[in-house]
């Protein structure tokens, strides 16, 4: 049996790390004042939003996650608004904007029909007094002025939290009802946890990711003792393929969990995804010597042999695994992942029957990519 040193464990994540919340930003403080131009060159005094719970966003538009973001704040304004929610947009795009920048950046607020302010920060004043470090990033103050919340990036494990607090900032927000009485034995989790993790498993089931993560990230914040919020919302970061979310909850869960199958699958399946193929196979290795009738290790050794594109080698390997474990949500992903780039080329799969016969889901995506590629509806 090979066994992982837990310096190993270790090594792949040297140098990882969350983002940063704002350094200069503490949660029962006040926010330092600004006045910012807006988009029409109106100066925007942050005290005028005095009175009212706002939310103020840093964000860029080079930044992927700043357009995810303003489209959930965008949404939380439509619905919040006349419950007293205020939202002020503050643009990090750099100093001394020139003209085309400037255009730009009123094009992209445009185009997402943002409802509320958005504000200049030229010479990047309000991005160093609150001492920003993420793109992008969210304070929540009360009305006040003063700081309930902040959170430096906008994971997707994270963001449904941002939303618990604006909720509760604006005194909506409801606690879950108690859940029915916990097992005798074993670890308890706190009240309100395994509520929500049940329902996270719920949402896994069908897909529902983003509904999963929150009920995962609300389970973990309402007892952070409860490791399996963790491991699961990991999991399902895994299975969207966000390498910086995966990465980070992996670092989070404690060595003491690296001998569980499914979490020595889940740091495969990790390296795997990073196109560290050889790593990967010996955690695989290493999980199918430890808990050979769980299918983990089977699973993941299928999809390390459909990363070197040998299907055969695949194949034989996951029709195993399939006897062992019948789903495996991480697994039918990276297939869906393989057939598509191999579809988009125009190409067919090799043992494509014996593959469509393993996972039926492929029949659909066949299809789709094959109109994409100009041919006809199938009869």
């Amino acid at each position: 049996m090979t066994v992982l040193p837990v310096f190993f464990w270790a090594a792949i994540f040297i140098g990882q790390s969350r983002a940063t919340a704002l350094k200069n930003i503490t949660v029962g403080k006040e926010i330092p004042p600004f006045v910012l131009p807006g988009l029409d060159r109106a100066p925007v005094n942050i005290e005028a939003f005095r009175g009212s719970p706002t939310a103020i966003i840093f964000w860029s538009t080079w930044s992927p996650r700043s357009a995810e973001i303003l489209e959930d704040f965008r949404a939380y304004f439509q619905e919040y608004s006349e419950k007293g929610l205020r939202i002020v947009a503050v643009n990090i795009d750099g100093e001394k904007l020139g003209k085309k920048r400037k255009k730009a950046i009123l094009d992209y607020a445009a185009e997402r029909d943002i409802p509320f302010p958005i504000l200049l920060d030229e010479d990047l004043e309000a991005f160093s007094s609150f001492g920003v470090m993420a793109h992008p990033s969210l304070v929540i103050v009360d009305q006040e002025g003063t700081v309930t919340y902040q959170l430096g990036g906008y994971s997707r494990t994270r963001r449904w939290e941002a939303k618990d607090e604006l909720l509760k900032v604006l005194g909506l927000y409801e606690e879950p009802a108690r859940p029915e009485d916990f097992p005798a034995a074993g670890y308890i989790p706190k009240e309100g946890a395994l509520q929500h993790y049940r329902l996270g498993m719920k949402m896994m089931e069908v897909e529902q990711w983003d509904k999963a993560l929150a009920s995962f990230s609300r389970a973990a914040e309402r007892d952070p003792g409860y490791i399996e919020p963790l491991i699961m919302s990991t999991r399902v970061s895994l299975i969207l393929g966000e390498l910086e979310e995966a990465e980070a909850g992996m670092k989070a869960i404690s060595s003491d969990y690296i001998n569980r199958a499914d979490v020595r699958f889940m740091l495969g399946y990790l390296m795997l995804l990073k196109e560290k193929d050889t790593a990967a196979e010996t955690i695989f290795k290493g999980a199918r010597a430890k808990s050979p009738g769980e299918g983990w290790g089977t699973w993941g050794l299928g999809l390390v042999y459909l990363f070197r594109e040998d299907v055969s080698a695949a194949l034989n390997e996951m029709e195993t695994a399939v006897t062992l474990q019948p789903e495996n949500p991480e697994a039918e992903a990276y297939v869906r992942r393989f057939a598509k780039n191999v579809y988009l080329r125009g190409r067919t799969p090799e043992e494509e029957e014996r593959l469509l016969a393993l996972f039926p889901f492929l029949k659909n995506l066949k299809e789709r990519y094959r109109m994409m590629m100009g041919g006809s509806p199938a009869e």
